[in-house]
């Protein structure tokens, strides 16, 4: 390798510090577990939007406030829903919303 590619190569790393995760997507293990790859994630490690926790209803040809009846209600995440999932911290990711 000459030296032009070692100050190329250490630029591309360096320069890969600053960047953003990538929003990943996990597979739910259970309605506050979820699987990321081979990451297993629960408790402190993730948060979870809140009405991906509790369910909502959904908005009827444009009702403010939407229309509650069964048909409306959307409910919480359970095993099995794909994910959105950004990585905060070594430690932490945030459930961002479900995907179909």
């Amino acid at each position: 390798m000459n030296a032009y590619e070692e100050i190329l190569g250490i630029m591309r790393v360096e320069g890969k510090k600053d960047n953003t995760m990538p929003i990943q997507i996990g597979i739910m293990q259970s309605p506050t577990n979820c699987r990321i790859g081979n990451l297993e994630l629960s408790g402190n490690d993730l948060l979870i939007a809140e009405h991906l926790k509790t369910g909502y209803h959904y908005a009827v040809d444009q009702d403010m406030p939407s229309k509650k009846s069964p048909e409306t209600f959307i409910g919480g995440l359970q095993k099995g829903d794909k994910v959105a999932a950004y990585r905060v911290s070594d430690e932490l990711y945030i459930i961002l919303e479900r995907l179909v």
